[in-house]
């Protein structure tokens, strides 16, 4: 059982590597392009579903948010291994930066008899402590910085009491269904959040964070469909807090 153990942790190790590892296809920056334009499709599927959505007072009270398209799920026995890549935009004057580029990933306990899967995973921060937290990567939700379960569609005023304070809310999504999630039980117990600089730095000539902070970007050099996804939030969420 111990060596079977050893093995799947290797396993998630190789996987992990290989994760944060760029590829010929993240320096064209296809992959980039195709991952704001799903977040983008997301923001608008969910903009236009005010019922089963995001609560608008919430998301306009947002300092960055966060899509993750197409996180893949896998489970061997009792380990679970996530992994996903994705953008985030943080919120600038009167709209949104364009989106950094970052991974999400991490492993836990799992159900052995799940299936293995893909949905998206969604991330609100809500405080400018939080935007700061996880600019410079390496961010685990846990503790203080824990993802707690966002709610969904019309808030009410005890799940506002309870959100007060918050810093970050997860949602996942799945079969055009949104849910809340939190982080740091079961298979959601250990996740983190690194920047992307493999596309950053030769998409943005900068880093993920600076990107975030809302340094100016050259639009005219960044390739078609890069900023789908900044377009999406500005036309949906583009009012100020």
């Amino acid at each position: 059982m111990k060596r079977t153990q050893a093995i799947i942790i290797a396993n998630w190790c190789l996987s992990m590597l290989l994760f944060f590892t760029p590829t010929s296809a993240q320096k064209n920056f296809s992959h980039a392009i195709e991952r704001s334009e799903d977040a983008a499709r997301i923001i608008a599927s969910l903009a236009l579903l005010p019922d089963t959505g995001f609560p608008q007072e919430l998301i306009k009270n947002a300092e960055a948010v966060a899509v993750f398209p197409k996180i893949k799920r896998e489970t061997a026995l009792f380990t679970q291994v996530t992994q996903g890549y994705g953008v985030i935009s943080s919120r600038v004057g009167n709209g949104w930066t364009m989106p950094a580029f970052y991974q999400f990933g991490g492993g836990g306990y799992g159900n052995p008899f799940a299936q293995n899967d893909t949905f998206s995973i969604i991330l609100l921060f809500m405080t400018k402590d939080a935007v700061a937290a996880f600019e410079k990567g390496g961010l685990p939700l846990k503790g203080e910085k824990k993802a707690l379960e966002g709610p969904v569609g019309a808030i009410t005023d005890e799940q506002r009491k309870e959100l007060q304070g918050a810093h970050i809310l997860a949602y996942a999504y799945f079969n055009g269904k949104l849910k809340g999630t939190a982080f740091g039980k079961s298979f959601w117990k250990n996740f983190g959040l690194n920047p992307d600089n493999n596309i950053n730095k030769p998409l943005y000539g900068m880093k993920g964070r600076e990107v975030l902070g809302g340094k100016e970007v050259n639009a005219a050099s960044v390739p078609a469909g890069i900023d789908a996804y900044q377009d999406a939030l500005q036309k949906y969420y583009g009012a100020t807090k």
